[in-house]
């Protein structure tokens, strides 16, 4: 299998491990009583520490050398992630009152997803030849 199909596979599992546990936990805040904006923002905490697992031990398992200010900037470009993705979900909340959290991180999801593999790929999980180039 091609590096880049195999590193797209671990990406969507990770990518939906951590919806799950985002959009679970964002719910379940939810359903006892807490505001889903300030569930989420606690949700998502939760979900880095699990889609970094996954994407360093398996998406990109053979870039997982330790590199200097790797979890740096896996965090800087997750936070990146985080701010276009809770501005979509809070929007959508907004726009649709009455709608569910789990569809409004759904939608957040779908922005932060792109630009999540874009820096992972090229700021976080880089190969030396990568830096030369």
């Amino acid at each position: 299998m091609p590096p880049t199909i195999r590193r797209f596979g671990g990406f969507a599992i990770a990518g939906v491990s951590g919806f799950v546990v985002d959009a679970g936990l964002t719910e379940a805040l939810a359903e006892l009583g807490i505001s889903p904006y300030l569930g989420r923002i606690l949700a998502v905490a939760v979900a880095i520490t699990v889609t970094y697992a996954i994407n360093r031990n398996f998406t990109w398992r053979e870039r997982r050398a330790p590199v200097s200010g790797r979890r740096a900037r896996y965090l800087a470009v997750s936070l990146a992630s985080i701010g276009a993705n809770y501005l979509v979900f809070a929007a959508v909340l907004v726009l649709v009152p009455g709608l569910r959290p789990l569809l409004a991180v759904a939608a957040g999801t779908s922005v932060g997803m792109v630009v999540n593999f874009a820096g992972y790929s090229r700021f976080v999980f880089k190969t030396d030849e990568d830096q030369a180039a």
